[in-house]
């Protein structure tokens, strides 16, 4: 099932809802920012801000939110991705913001997800944001470069010391469980050499994506027990030194960008948006962009 990802340009100044039921979370966006909203809504699974912070949801089949405790603010996670890139600059000023709001469930495509956030900026700072047995986990550090899905983070890290790279004697799984992927990501970044150039660059993180991706029709045949093994969708890089952020649908040949220093995301400008699936764009796509 695709998620039908649409490419929005958000401006300064938007004035947004936690859209909880109770003591919604209520802000004034700081920071423009490019972001991937999902099934045609404002939720946000994917973006970066103009600052050099992204964000990026993925599905934990095992998360279990908080309970809600009303005299905290409360955002959906459908909005939890926007909140952070409206409001931050750094993973360390969004960290010490988690405590003062909580996220909450809702429905989206008529169904609740349950999810986890990972977070950088452009001092190579990380933090990967998990609830787990309606606790809030926090894994904060430049170490903490990869996340797949299920199970919680603390046990992929513990898993990944099984293999030969990471200290243990297994070779490098093949499977789409998202534990193997996890192993497969971690190991081909570790090995990744310097790049000689910014194409270089690019070309060698995605060399390292696409080995952690599902293919279309895969089946899981690992032994373990994943909840996640859906066909990969659609990728993204964010560029968080040079502001560039790049989508490829994995149904499209080409790759295309949004180049920062061609957007204007002064307060009082247009909200702008744009199809992804369509297989006519490639390259820089700033011109693009239409009104919402």
């Amino acid at each position: 099932m695709s998620d039908e990802p649409t490419l929005v340009v958000y401006p300064r100044g938007i004035v947004r809802s936690g859209e909880t039921t109770e003591n919604p979370l209520k802000w004034k966006a700081k920071y423009g920012s490019v972001v991937t909203t999902v099934f045609h809504t404002n939720g946000v699974s994917d973006g970066m801000n103009e600052k050099g912070l992204a964000a990026h949801l993925l599905y934990l089949h095992v998360a279990e939110y908080e309970k809600r405790d009303v005299t905290r603010p409360g955002v959906t996670y459908a909005l939890w991705a926007q909140y952070v890139l409206d409001n931050f600059d750094t993973v360390d000023e969004a960290v010490k913001q988690l405590s003062k709001y909580q996220v909450v469930s809702t429905k989206v495509k008529g169904k609740e997800w349950p999810l986890h956030l990972t977070i950088e900026d452009n001092s190579g700072d990380s933090a990967i944001i998990e609830f787990i047995n309606g606790k809030m986990l926090v894994h904060h550090g430049k170490e903490f470069t990869v996340m797949t899905n299920e199970p919680a983070y603390s046990i992929q890290l513990e898993n990944l010391k099984k293999y030969k790279l990471f200290g243990g004697n297994l070779p490098m799984p093949g499977d789409v469980d998202s534990l193997s992927r996890f192993v497969r990501g971690a190991s081909y970044l570790k090995t990744l050499p310097k790049p000689n150039d910014y194409l270089d660059a690019i070309a060698g993180t995605l060399s390292v994506i696409r080995t952690t991706m599902v293919p279309f029709g895969a089946i899981d045949t690992s032994v373990g027990e994943s909840a996640d093994t859906w066909v990969t969708r659609w990728v993204t890089l964010a560029d968080l030194t040079n502001k560039l952020y790049y989508f490829n649908s994995t149904s499209q040949p080409n790759i295309i960008w949004v180049d920062f220093k061609n957007i204007n995301f002064n307060e009082g400008k247009p909200i702008l948006k744009l199809d992804p699936s369509d297989v006519s764009l490639s390259g820089e796509i700033s011109k693009n962009l239409k009104r919402w």
